[in-house]
């Protein structure tokens, strides 16, 4: 099913997937490109990837053999490659409910429209009734062979206040973690600070969602 067609489907979206989709290539491309295809290419910088790795999705694929659930984290294996057998097909991509309290996607890019990404990233988080942080997930794409969860930096804040304390946690983590390749469209230098800067915008405005 085209993206296009999911978003004329699916009525009660929350806000961040017609976000994302804005941010999605072109018109004439999200009317013809599906999310199982976008993942299938396992490319380090695709768009979807991300989102459904912050929402912590699962894959379901079908073969002769018959079918498996593979988690989205454990989905690629390396640069350009994935799980899936040679005979193998994406037949449904799985969101768990409930979704995230807060998420938010981000993609850096030469153009805000119709380009590929240098760094794109979406984090999600939850928090308990005294405020101090349940879940955390912090996805990128840009920042090494595949798409990945810095699942260490989601440790290292769990239990803890979202501040600027947690903040600086998290990007130690992504500085010692994280090793992107320079490109024509950004240094590895470049890459890993703007994932830090990012993750320093998810905190303002999950602090300014909460005003």
């Amino acid at each position: 099913m085209p993206l296009s067609e999911i978003a004329a489907r699916w009525a009660n979206a929350p806000h961040v997937f017609h976000e994302w989709l804005r941010l999605f290539a072109s018109p004439p491309l999200r009317n013809r490109a599906t999310l199982g295809g976008n993942l299938a290419t396992a490319s380090p910088i695709g768009d979807s990837a991300p989102l459904l790795l912050a929402l912590d999705a699962t894959v379901h694929s079908v073969s002769r053999q018959g079918r498996r659930t593979i988690p989205l984290n454990a989905f690629f294996t390396g640069y350009r490659r994935t799980v899936l057998g040679h005979d193998e097909l994406i037949a449904a991509i799985q969101i768990p409910k409930p979704l995230p309290e807060f998420v938010r996607f981000y993609k850096i890019a030469k153009r805000r429209m119709d380009d590929i990404s240098t760094v794109a990233a979406a984090m999600a988080m939850d928090w308990d009734r005294s405020g101090r942080i349940a879940l955390a997930r912090f996805a990128f794409g840009g920042v090494a062979a595949v798409p990945l969860r810095a699942m260490a930096a989601e440790e290292a804040v769990l239990g803890s206040r979202w501040n600027d304390a947690a903040v600086e946690r998290v990007q130690a983590v992504i500085e010692r973690t994280l090793h992107p390749i320079g490109d024509h469209r950004g240094s590895a230098d470049y890459r890993i600070a703007v994932a830090k800067s990012l993750v320093a915008k998810f905190l303002w405005e999950s602090r300014e969602a909460a005003a």
